[in-house]
């Protein structure tokens, strides 16, 4: 990690009082085990002025297209760490549901906390290799690239898709 990005990590740790806390791996918001493979991200999404729900989606290296993840970061949890992933990947922050939707992707279980976007940064630390896209939900499952966050997006919005 250059020190630049630690600058600002530690800038952003600090802005938002981020308490480290150590997690043991036990019973993390209602998930009775949590899978060493695992990922936390966010769903972010806003309506938009006509009333109609967008979700932001990004960029991969294989020029995909995904919702912010990462892997846990366990001196901060799993709610921090996909607070802190998206700022990283989609250079977004805002307020997170109580509870993450889980999802299965091949042997990896990914959390994603659904994220009412309230702040859209015009730069992050992955803008230069990143893009981002609002899309409307009617549209957002079938241009992710993993069909299973599709389906997340569905139960998360059930009578909007």
């Amino acid at each position: 990690m250059g020190r630049g990005l630690k600058v600002l990590l530690i800038h952003y740790l600090q802005r938002y009082q981020v308490r480290y806390q150590e997690y043991q791996g036990g019973n993390v918001e209602g998930f009775k085990k949590v899978k060493s493979n695992s990922k936390w991200g966010v769903i972010p999404y806003r309506t938009n002025s006509s009333g109609k729900i967008e979700v932001l989606v990004i960029s991969t290296k294989r020029k995909n297209w995904s919702l912010p993840k990462g892997n846990l970061m366990k001196r901060i949890g799993p709610a921090r760490t996909a607070q802190l992933e998206a700022y990283e990947e989609a250079g977004i922050e805002g307020a997170l549901a109580s509870k993450p939707i889980p999802c299965s992707i091949g042997r990896t279980c990914i959390y994603l906390y659904p994220m009412a976007v309230s702040k859209v940064f015009e730069n992050w630390p992955e803008a230069s290799f990143r893009k981002r896209k609002w899309i409307q939900l009617s549209k957002a499952s079938h241009f992710l690239h993993h069909q299973e966050m599709g389906k997340v997006l569905r139960k998360f919005f059930p009578q909007r898709t």
